[in-house]
């Protein structure tokens, strides 16, 4: 049996965050995520300047010193468009993103496990691949498709029957018409798609959109190839590219603490975000629940 203060399920911003909060207010932190890393998630890859600024108080800027800075917001729809100019933000790849925040949180202190799945027993202790683990405080921050808070009473999710479904592909930059530090958002019937220019040279593509519309397209390719317009150059690259999806969207838990378990980021509500708000909340509230786990 292993001992911990704090077990953080989890590797996103939100995890990770937690993870080196709760590691530098002094607590023996064990950080476990069930994929490998580097991975790629339907994911907008915008972060607000809350984010930033999150980023930045935990000493963690460094993840980040790298990524686009975000100066426009062009906004599509109908035929007409408007460039919104944006004070703050960056975009920058999830995979290089997951894995910097996993290494700087093991710089912090915290045992850092990739690969690891979690699963919980009747006794309050977990399995975390294939060791058992005691911990005083779990943070839970598996985002919307994780188990680690299945059968346990209470915390069960509120889905919105309008929630649209996600999806997202990494195309090449030629694929689709995006400047250098613009986001790119087209909002159309059904949902609304956005594209990026990422540091890493390809241009992320994110989209919402209920399910009905994405099959009468015939499927997540053609439905942002259709609201995307004439910005696609490239039709094919996006027939082709590796499409990445998540589970209805808008929801919350009908709570977030209990005995033992605080929830941060995805894993306790999403709300639809736009260019790069859902970033910044999973890594304030990863960050809070980390410093709250730790005390």
């Amino acid at each position: 049996m292993s001992e911990v203060d704090v077990l953080v399920i989890g590797a996103g911003p939100a995890g990770t965050l937690a993870a080196i909060a709760a590691a530098r207010g002094g607590a023996r932190v064990l950080l476990a995520e069930r994929a490998a890393f580097p991975r790629q998630k339907a994911c907008g890859c915008c972060l607000s300047g809350e984010a930033l600024a999150t980023l930045a108080s935990l000493g963690a800027g460094a993840a980040v010193a790298d990524a686009m800075p975000i100066g426009a917001v062009l906004l599509a729809a109908d035929g007409h468009e408007a460039s919104i100019a944006r004070r703050a933000g960056a975009a920058i790849s999830r995979a290089w993103l997951d894995a910097r925040l996993a290494a700087i949180a093991g710089e912090a202190g915290a045992e850092v496990r990739t690969s690891c799945p979690v699963a919980r027993h009747a006794d309050g202790t977990r399995d975390v691949g294939g060791t058992a683990v005691r911990a005083r405080c779990a943070v839970v921050a598996d985002g919307l498709s994780g188990h680690a808070l299945d059968g346990v009473p209470g915390f069960g999710w509120r889905v919105s029957a309008r929630s649209r479904m996600g999806f997202g592909a990494l195309v090449p930059a030629s694929a689709v018409r995006c400047g250098a530090g613009e986001i790119r958002m087209h909002v159309a019937r059904g949902g609304y798609a956005g594209a990026v220019l990422l540091p890493c040279g390809q241009v992320d593509i994110a989209a919402a959109a209920v399910p009905a519309a994405v099959r009468d397209a015939g499927g997540p390719a053609a439905w942002a190839i259709a609201a995307l317009g004439g910005a696609v150059r490239e039709p094919d690259a996006l027939l082709t590219a590796a499409w990445r999806g998540a589970p209805t969207l808008t929801r919350r838990r009908r709570r977030i603490a209990g005995p033992g378990i605080v929830v941060a980021g995805d894993a306790a509500a999403y709300v639809e975000p736009f260019t790069g708000e859902g970033m910044g909340w999973a890594m304030s509230t990863g960050a809070a629940a980390g410093a709250l786990a730790a005390d």
